[in-house]
């Protein structure tokens, strides 16, 4: 049999190959075009310095004592900005190599992600990409948090849930019941840890349950690299992790990241 040539298409290619089949890719073009909404975005943002306190990593931080010391950065960006597309809520099916954790549980070691189909707050129990953009539609601006880097797992399942929730509740005290349109976590909803998620799309307190951004259609590496274009700082980009959990591993290190979509008037 003759040698077929290789394509490589890893989720880094899936991903970038859906950004730029999405109206708001080809809107929105140019740095000088997205840099454009930033600056109109900012002017509205002036009018609310109190939001404007709140958009800082040492403010999220002092909201838990505990869970505040995995923040690393916290930025905004224009919600016209941030894509929503069923493709990549579909990724959440993308196989992949489980760590020891889920081997254990699973008894199979390569697989989809475990809570895709399962867990309640995991597609197709998520809010389709429609959805998710009518909630940020709502909205003027995203604020993006975005944890420390992690080797391991911090020991803290749920952490970001509980925390992007604090901040959601704390900026509704301050701004108004409803400011904040979405909320959104990293990863599947743990608010009810340790108690196991009810699955089937059950839920013990729907109305606190928080989607991960990808599982809502939002593909989270593009947001970062808005963030890194928006705040000059490149550590807000992100990369995929080739041949995870095996030794073949391409880093070690990862992040999670997370928000909130915001009405400013």
């Amino acid at each position: 049999m003759s040698e077929q040539p290789r394509i490589a298409y890893g989720v880094q290619v899936i991903h970038d190959c859906i950004v730029r089949d999405t109206d708001i890719c080809r809107t929105f073009d140019t740095k000088s075009k997205k840099l454009s909404l930033y600056r109109e975005k900012q002017q509205l943002l002036d009018r609310h310095p109190e939001m404007k306190k709140m958009i800082d990593a040492g403010f999220v931080s002092s909201l838990d004592s505990k869970r505040g010391k995995f923040v690393g950065k916290v930025g905004w960006l224009p919600t016209e900005l941030v894509i929503t597309d069923q493709r990549i809520r579909e990724m959440c099916r993308n196989m992949f190599t489980y760590p020891k954790f889920v081997r254990e549980k699973a008894g199979i070691s390569f697989g989809p992600c475990p809570g895709s189909g399962k867990m309640s707050a995991c597609p197709p129990f998520s809010p389709t990409p429609k959805e998710t953009r009518a909630k940020l539609d709502q909205a003027d601006i995203f604020i993006a948090v975005q944890s420390v880097y992690f080797v391991e797992p911090p020991g803290m399942p749920g952490w970001q849930d509980i925390l992007v929730t604090k901040f959601k509740k704390e900026i509704e005290k301050r701004k108004g019941k409803g400011t904040v349109t979405a909320a959104f976590g990293a990863g599947p909803c743990q608010l009810c840890h340790p108690k196991p998620c009810l699955g089937g799309g059950e839920c013990r307190a729907p109305e606190k349950r928080l989607f991960a951004l990808e599982s809502a259609g939002i593909p989270v590496a593009q947001l970062c690299r808005d963030m890194a274009l928006f705040t000059g700082e490149p550590d807000w980009r992100i990369k995929f992790i080739k041949y995870y959990g095996t030794p073949r591993q391409t880093h070690k290190k990862w992040k999670l990241t997370f928000g909130v979509a915001v009405k400013l008037e």
